[in-house]
């Protein structure tokens, strides 16, 4: 699997926001996730952390606790239970890991 080729089909998707599942291990599910302009509404997951890996752009992560300005290799833990939301300006990929939940 490469996540560039992944990451260049998903940025001919038209939305502002695709993702793909890239498979799971230990119970974790991982995504690749192409942002464009886009603004994901608040969250919460309850019972699972969710893990953001930026793998090229910027992205941006509000939380409860304050706002996180993610670039290139950069990563960001959110804890369970904590409302959050990704916000872009321009382009971004990111890997997500996040307990799959059933």
């Amino acid at each position: 699997m490469n996540l560039l080729e992944i990451a260049q089909k998903l940025s001919e998707d038209p939305l502002s926001w695709a993702s793909e599942s890239i498979g799971s291990f230990n119970g974790n599910q991982v995504e690749v996730r192409v942002m464009r302009h886009a603004i994901a509404k608040w969250h919460t997951h309850p019972r699972t952390d969710e893990m953001f890996v930026v793998l090229s752009g910027s992205v941006a992560i509000d939380t409860e606790k304050g706002s996180f300005d993610l670039k290139t290799h950069d990563c960001l833990v959110v804890k369970a239970g904590t409302q959050h939301r990704a916000r872009t300006e321009s382009t971004a990929t990111l890997m997500t890991l996040m307990k799959a939940t059933t």
